[in-house]
């Protein structure tokens, strides 16, 4: 008899070990008819032998040890504990699949799985997510949270679904601010005539404008060059992901104008999801709520202690006189759509 020797259980123990006789004797007709009566008892199934898992491409726009990063990693391996080997996510990082508006098209067309966009970029197809960039419209984490967490985020996910995506969660990318070259922004007035990178957005370009800026709009994983090369004098961003993106190397001087809350919103493929098996559907669902909320933790986090990590980069933090810079965005503010006027009010009761 063969005794194994490692940890493979008492049967093994007592399997013989087959000598060269008995395999010239062991005919491949022998196999195929061992092999159906397994089949045939349950014990072997040939379509799940040869079923691969689904592939999930997940588009991160971020670094792998930023908080958008972490959670995406952590989204892969709860996708691994709910679905076993069903299913197979690879993470694309650093906007390996295309910039933000590339990659949500990507999605909506079943080509990418999951994707994490700003509310911002997925605003141009979904133009109800709009009321979210009424600058000083949201006054806080905790007011964000009452709106998207409640009733009015629903609404805002059925406006999204019907544009071939659904939000799994909304995380948090930062409270906006200010970062120039080299002439620091402490008033308005600081801002005319300067060249301000601002995303692909009208109320963005709005802004920019209402306070004497050049709107110039730039993709942001080329935020860094144009820095570099002057073609913008500052950018108008969020402090987390422009200290991801290095900015402090490039500019020196930091505002925090605090006009707007930003969100990354982990969204699905509508298509996608319905290609899939249930237990696959079930698991990226529960598997991404979750990785976006850790996300809103994670950036939450750092963004607390993030001011002083750019002051140990070198570059100088100001907070400017708030009210001054709301005052100058009236006009922005009250030139929401019609349409949006009733969700804004109720955002404006939750404060």
């Amino acid at each position: 008899m063969y005794f194994a020797t490692g940890p493979r259980g008492l049967i093994a123990n007592f399997v013989a070990k087959p000598t060269e006789a008995s395999l010239s004797t062991y005919s491949r007709r022998s196999f195929v008819q061992g092999a159906a009566a397994l089949a045939a008892a349950g014990t072997l199934s040939a379509p799940a032998l040869a079923q691969s898992p689904v592939p999930i491409r997940v588009a991160n726009p971020a670094a792998d040890d930023d908080p958008i990063g972490v959670a995406a990693a952590f989204f892969a391996k709860r996708v691994r504990e709910l679905a076993g080997s069903a299913a197979a996510v690879r993470v694309f990082s650093r906007s390996a699949l295309g910039n933000e508006s590339v990659a949500l098209e990507s999605t909506i067309a079943g080509n990418i799985d999951i994707d994490i966009v700003s509310n911002t970029v997925l605003s141009t197809v979904a133009p109800d997510l709009g009321v979210l960039d009424v600058p000083y419209g949201l006054t806080s984490p905790e007011h964000s949270w009452r709106v998207l967490d409640g009733d009015i985020g629903k609404a805002l996910d059925d406006h999204v679904r019907s544009r071939g995506v659904r939000v799994a969660g909304w995380a948090y990318a930062g409270s906006r601010c200010l970062m120039t070259k080299s002439k620091p922004v402490r008033v308005v007035a600081d801002l005319g005539g300067m060249k301000l990178r601002v995303p692909p957005n009208p109320t963005y370009n709005a802004i920019a404008k209402a306070w004497g800026a050049i709107a110039t709009t730039v993709p942001w994983p080329e935020t860094y060059l144009a820095l570099s090369q002057g073609v913008v004098d500052g950018i108008e961003t969020a402090p987390g992901p422009s200290f991801d993106q290095k900015h402090f190397e490039v500019a020196k001087f930091l505002s925090r104008t605090d006009h707007l809350i930003y969100f990354h919103i982990w969204v699905v493929s509508e298509k996608a999801l319905q290609s899939w098996p249930e237990p696959v559907r079930a698991a990226v669902i529960t598997a991404a709520t979750e990785a976006a909320l850790l996300n809103r933790r994670l950036r939450i986090e750092q963004e607390r202690g993030i001011y002083d990590e750019f002051g140990k980069k070198g570059v100088t933090v100001i907070v400017p006189n708030r009210e001054e810079f709301a005052t100058s965005l009236r006009p922005v503010q009250n030139s929401v759509k019609p349409e949006l006027m009733p969700l804004l009010q109720r955002i404006r009761a939750l404060a």
